[in-house]
């Protein structure tokens, strides 16, 4: 999938930014505002697809709207969104505060284990300020990373996009459904589906568990039509929520 993604934590521990993170209109408020030309041209030397985080042209299942879904930049619709959530106030450097009066100040963790992500978070962090979203990075080590998001003690993460950028409608959709633990956006709810109900916590929002009765779908699918008829699905659902935030 993306080069590079960012996960909101939708299990983190904090209950006000639970909320946050799990409103859909906050997560495309922040993919419409960072600009995927400019990292692609410094990063990249412009030779990436500038796209959200799911399958890439050369899957079957790809569609550019869903590629394209809150992926070009547009910060006065993403400052309308965040006014739309009630995150009005903002502090006298032009910071919006979250409900609790706190700055929205969003700690992005990485393993730290190249200078890419923080290159790449540094014209994040530029474009956020537009916005009134202040981003700071915390490098760490993986090992140390992976605990704090199971433990829901991030509240954002960078990662690898999804592994298979190129599925089929034959391959498995399990990275786009909560059933993993290793699943940086919903860590606990992946834990629940791996334990069997003995630790995490169970998928308590409409559109996860439409996602989990989709991939039941796919498995109990006896033709190649109602694979992809899951699939589609699957992939709608992530383009317009948003999950997780693809770059390049």
């Amino acid at each position: 999938g993306s080069q590079l993604a960012l996960y909101p934590n939708m299990n983190v521990t904090d209950l006000v930014w639970r909320k946050l993170n799990r409103d859909a209109r906050f997560r495309q408020a922040l993919s419409l505002a960072i600009n995927r030309s400019e990292i692609n041209q410094v990063i990249y030397y412009g030779l990436c697809l500038e796209a959200n985080n799911l399958v890439l042209p050369d899957s079957p299942l790809y569609k550019a709207e869903y590629s394209q879904a809150y992926a070009n930049f547009d910060p006065a619709r993403a400052n309308a969104l965040l006014d739309e959530i009630g995150l009005t106030e903002r502090k006298s450097d032009g910071i919006r505060l979250l409900p609790d009066g706190r700055p929205l100040e969003i700690i992005v963790e990485t393993a730290g284990e190249n200078t890419e992500e923080v290159d790449v978070l540094e014209l994040i962090s530029d474009s956020w300020r537009q916005i009134g979203v202040k981003l700071f990075t915390k490098p760490s080590q993986r090992e140390v990373l992976r605990n704090r998001i199971y433990a829901g003690e991030t509240v954002m993460a960078m990662w690898f996009g999804y592994e298979n950028g190129i599925p089929t409608s034959f391959t498995s959709p399990e990275e786009f459904v909560p059933v993993r633990q290793t699943s940086y956006h919903w860590p606990m709810w992946g834990q629940y589906a791996e334990t069997s109900g003995n630790s995490g916590e169970p998928v308590d929002m409409e559109k996860p568990k439409r996602l989990l009765e989709l991939y039941h779908a796919w498995i109990a699918a006896k033709s190649k039509d109602e694979r992809v008829a899951a699939w589609d699905e699957i992939l709608q659902i992530h383009a317009e929520e948003i999950y997780t935030i693809g770059i390049v």
